[in-house]
Order: C-alpha cells, then structure tokens, then sequence
C-alpha cells in the first residue's frame, strides 16, 4: 500500500531538498532580469520545481516489499508501443493521477508569468517530468510512468494556459 503523503513528507530527505530549492529560489530568480514581477515567478518557479523533486525523485521510504507492487518502469515497455500507446491516451483514472496534474498546475502558472508564453511554460513541465520519470529508473521504490508524464505535462499546461488566457483579459 506505500505510505502516506504527510508521512513521505517528514523524512528528512525530501525536506532538505524542498528548503535547499527555497533558499536559492531568490538568488536564482535573478537569471530573470531585474524586473520584480518576473524575478517572483522565477523564484515561484524553482520552488514549485523543487517541491516536484523533493516529492518525486527521491526514494520511497515505503516498506521495501510494497516495491514489487510498483508497475513496471515506461522504459522497459520502449519496445511495446502499443501499450505505450494506450497508456498515454487513457483518462486519468484515480485520484493519484488527478494529484499528478494537480502538481504542476503551479509550475506552469509560474512559468507562463516568467516566460509570458504558454509553450516554454508547458515544455520546462514535460522536460521536467520526463528527466524526473528517467531517473526514476534507478531510485529505490520508483517506476517512472509514461501516465505521469502525460498527466504532470497536462498539469503544466492547464497552469500555463489558464495563466495566458486570463493575462490577456488583463
């Protein structure tokens, strides 16, 4: 059954990973230029970034036996297409996926108000989500899915797009 989001989120692992994003969210934020307004969504950026990280590329604390209930890893499906396929034009089918659209809906907001475009918004979350689901591969009690690829690159998007749609009412 794995572990509880609150619980996941005690361990010291992914807490320092959130606070080292949080403490260089502001000087990273100056890459943005001197313009406030641009220099808080890139510091919104990379602390929504971080949150991602801290709560998906770190190992799962579960108990190691729940680790054989994970799927298998997309990478080891490359050579089924088919099933590829059907996984990634699926709805969204439990609340977990519902939660991984949900996780970077800010990142797009944030991205969009940096880049004041949707597109880049929405690419930095799929370039995110699949270098994140990759490693995946190698991180205990992870199996990166084509699902959430799909799901956190939809999240990115609705963020992005909701955020240019409602600048352009401005």
């Amino acid at each position: 059954m794995g572990i509880g989001l609150l619980t996941f989120i005690r361990h010291p692992v992914p807490q320092l990973i959130f606070a080292a994003f949080v403490v260089l969210s502001w000087p990273l934020s100056g890459l943005a230029g001197r313009d406030t307004r641009r220099r808080l969504a890139a510091a919104a950026l990379v602390v929504s970034a971080g949150a991602i990280i801290a709560l998906t590329a770190t190992p799962s604390f579960a108990d190691p036996a729940t680790f054989a209930a994970n799927p298998p890893h997309f990478l080891t499906l490359l050579d089924r297409p088919g099933l590829l396929a059907r996984q990634l034009v699926a709805p969204p089918s439990d609340l977990e996926q519902v939660a991984n659209i949900a996780l970077y809906v800010p990142l797009g907001i944030s991205g969009a108000l940096l880049w004041r475009r949707w597109l880049p918004a929405t690419a930095f979350g799929f370039l995110l989500v699949l270098a994140i689901e990759t490693v995946q591969y190698v991180i205990p009690g992870r199996a990166g899915s084509i699902t959430d690829i799909r799901n956190n690159t939809l999240g990115a998007l609705l963020g992005a797009v909701l955020t240019a749609v409602l600048q352009r009412r401005r």
